[in-house]
């Protein structure tokens, strides 16, 4: 996907002077996506400093974010075929923050997010961001088709404090062509100072999110003063969610905020997968269930690891250790249950931590690197790529009856394992 070049972007929107300011914004928060109206944007020139990003792509929906520096009237223009024939009004929310740059002077940002509705299932759109005397580049993105047995998808997290790494995976991942990436958290070293959000989440990741939907997990570095909910959760939309993709389905949860209410949020998890008809099921969160370095973290082990194999889970990837860490399946409790497959892929550019390789693993390193999926019906393949583009893992799965392969479950260790050696170093 590519941008439009800028001797194409005029031709890409039409507007003309013809209703009054008032009159047409009043017309577009009444409608809420209505044909682009007749408007003169109006008021002092303004710039995008963050974004777009998209937030979400559903079948019939999709949530864009961006920031600007002034306030003004700012909005979506989309349509199929570089013809936009909906606008979508922004209602921005202010931040006001300092920033180092400026001598610790108060600085103000405005945050737009907006869902772009009454979209048709596995269509190309494009899209541009309009605001006072700007015209962003011509963006495209898919909307989920109705049927289809193939998806391709990246997930890494802990990109923090070292942008120039995460800048060469974002190279990578471009390479993919992928339907969407799930991010396991920690986008920035203090989320609560909001001036990072910038340097070291969306300039790396310039080039692609404007295209590829980014869904996230909440890491603990990113704060509790709201700025991950404010840039990145979309109207009507919680920390905990899930989506579907093909023959796959997707639930990212936040066990950072949640972590008083572990429980709760476990059985929502398995809740949603049991729910589930697909084929494929995957989960997110920032600290892992099983996890031999880095922090060593064992988030809900011993009720997890039952639980999400009763539930038909096959994959659980986090991160929070910056590291890369393959388990080998873990046996189910039940003859019914799956074989659950836990990652940690923490290597997204924070500074990596030291991890030993055990019998349990199938593959352990100290790699900055992205975890790339396909799956195509009842095949799985999956391979981790560091910065370079070099293969540092591969896996190969078929499913048969809703069962992983044989090959595949005689490599299976058990979760009385796991938990022995987990428990060696508390």
């Amino acid at each position: 996907m590519l941008h439009d070049s800028a001797r194409n972007r005029d031709r890409q929107y039409h507007a003309s002077h013809g209703r009054p300011l008032w009159l047409a914004v009043a017309m577009l928060i009444a409608t809420g996506c209505a044909r682009l109206p007749e408007v003169q944007l109006a008021g002092a020139e303004g710039r995008i400093t963050k974004g777009p990003c998209l937030l979400r792509v559903y079948e019939d929906r999709a949530a864009v974010m961006w920031e600007t520096d002034t306030h003004g009237q700012w909005g979506v223009s989309c349509g199929t075929r570089g013809r936009p024939d909906r606008y979508v009004v922004s209602t921005a929310e202010k931040v006001t923050y300092n920033s180092k740059l400026f001598g610790g002077q108060p600085k103000t940002a405005y945050i737009h997010k907006v869902w772009i509705d009454g979209l048709i299932s596995g269509r190309t759109y494009t899209y541009r961001i309009v605001g006072p005397d700007v015209r962003s580049d011509v963006y495209r993105f898919r909307t989920v088709p109705p049927k289809a047995d193939e998806v391709r998808f990246i997930v890494y997290g802990d990109s923090r404090t070292q942008p120039d790494v995460h800048r060469q995976l974002v190279k990578q991942m471009t390479k993919c062509h992928v339907d969407f990436i799930v991010h396991t958290g920690d986008l920035a070293s203090r989320g609560d100072d909001y001036q990072q959000w910038g340097p070291q989440f969306f300039e790396p990741l310039k080039g692609l999110v404007e295209q590829v939907p980014i869904y996230i997990a909440k890491g603990n570095h990113e704060g509790r003063n709201g700025n991950f909910e404010k840039l990145l959760i979309p109207p009507g939309e919680e920390n905990s969610f899930g989506f579907d993709c093909g023959p796959l389905h997707y639930f990212c949860a936040d066990n950072i905020s949640d972590a008083k209410d572990a429980g709760r949020l476990l059985q929502r998890i398995v809740g949603d997968a049991e729910a589930s008809k697909a084929p494929w099921k995957f989960v997110s969160y920032h600290a892992p269930s099983v996890n031999f370095g880095g922090h060593w973290s064992d988030w809900q082990q011993s009720a997890a690891l039952p639980a999400f194999a009763n539930a038909g889970i096959d994959f659980v990837v986090a991160g929070h250790s910056h590291q890369y860490e393959r388990f080998r399946p873990i046996e189910p409790p039940e003859p019914a249950g799956s074989y659950v497959t836990y990652i940690t892929a923490g290597g997204g550019g924070a500074p990596l931590a030291g991890v030993e390789p055990t019998a349990l693993h199938a593959c352990a390193k100290a790699v900055h690197h992205f975890c790339l999926f396909h799956i195509q019906g009842d095949a799985l393949t999956m391979d981790a790529i560091d910065p370079e583009g070099h293969i540092l893992d591969h896996l190969e799965i078929t499913k048969k009856g809703g069962q992983v392969d044989q090959p595949y479950a005689s490599t299976a260790v058990s979760a009385a394992a796991i938990q022995l050696h987990q428990s060696s170093r508390k």
